[in-house]
C-alpha cells in the first residue's frame, strides 16, 4: 500500500486495490512458439520455425530456418515481410548486403540464400548478434560469408571503419522510424555510388518524415511499398 501511496502523489491510482491469483504453472518462455509456424514471405521464399517440420511445395522454393530466440525477427511481422520481398527484387549475385539492426539475422540470411555474394550484420544488442549467429549456421551458411558486428553504426566511429565505406550494394534496416532518421545521415558512407537503402519498421504516421530525411541526406525514392499500417522505402 506504501507503493501506492507514493505513487498516488503524482496520479490518479483508482481505488489502489491489489487481487493476488495463482495461473497455471506452464513454460511461458516457450508457449508461444506453438503459434509459430512456416509460412511464405514472397513468392519463392518459406521461413520455417527450426522446431517444425515442413516439405517444400516447389522446387525452386528457398527455405529459411529461423530460431528467434529473444531477438526480433521471425519474420512474421509485417515490417520484416516487405523487406524480405524488396531483398526478393533487388539482390543479384554480385551484391553485398549490409543488414543494420540485423535482430535474427533473418534478412541477411535470405540475401545470402538470394544468391547475394556476402553480408555484413549489426545489431546494437549483443544477444541478437549471437542469435544472428546461430542461425547462420543452422541455414548452413558460411562463417566468412556474413560478417557480425555489435554495435551502434550511427555513432561508434570505430564500428563504421570495421563495416566499410563504399562498399555495399543495398543497405537493409528493418529497425523504427526515429533510429531510420538519424541512420540515413550516415548510411551513404558505407555504400557504392548506385547502391539501394531499403528500410522499414515505419509505421505509415512516420512516412513523409523519414522519406523528408532521406531526400535531405542525398537519397532519390525509388519505391514504396505497404503492408497493412508499415511501409517499406526502397531509396538510392
Amino acid at each position: 500500500n506504501h507503493i501506492f501511496a507514493e505513487v498516488g502523489t503524482y496520479c490518479n491510482v483508482g481505488k489502489a486495490t491489489m487481487r493476488v491469483s495463482e495461473t497455471e504453472d506452464k513454460d511461458w518462455i516457450n508457449n508461444w512458439k506453438q503459434f509459430f509456424k512456416p509460412f511464405r514471405a514472397a513468392d519463392n521464399i518459406v521461413i520455417k520455425p527450426t522446431w517444425e517440420n515442413y516439405t517444400p511445395e516447389n522446387d525452386d522454393d528457398i527455405l529459411i530456418e529461423i530460431d528467434p530466440g529473444i531477438a526480433f525477427g521471425t519474420g512474421s511481422h509485417e515490417t520484416t515481410k516487405l523487406c524480405i520481398q524488396a531483398l526478393d527484387k533487388y539482390v543479384q549475385p554480385h551484391m553485398d548486403v549490409l543488414d543494420v539492426g540485423c535482430g535474427s539475422g533473418i534478412l541477411s540470411i535470405t540475401a545470402v540464400k538470394l544468391g547475394a555474394h556476402g553480408a555484413t550484420a549489426i545489431d546494437i544488442d549483443e544477444v541478437a548478434v549471437k542469435v544472428a549467429g546461430e542461425n547462420l549456421a543452422v541455414n548452413h551458411i558460411p562463417a566468412d560469408q556474413v560478417t557480425l558486428y555489435p554495435g551502434n553504426l550511427i555513432d561508434d566511429k570505430e564500428l563504421q571503419s570495421k563495416t566499410g565505406f563504399e562498399c555495399y550494394d543495398i543497405v537493409v534496416a528493418n529497425i523504427l522510424a526515429d533510429v531510420i532518421i538519424p541512420l540515413s545521415g550516415v548510411v551513404r558512407a558505407h555504400m557504392k555510388k548506385d547502391g539501394l537503402f531499403i528500410t522499414s519498421g515505419i509505421i505509415n504516421t512516420k512516412e513523409q518524415e523519414v522519406k523528408d530525411a532521406l531526400l535531405k541526406n542525398g537519397f532519390v525514392i525509388i519505391d514504396t511499398t505497404y503492408l497493412k499500417e508499415w511501409v517499406c522505402i526502397i531509396a538510392k
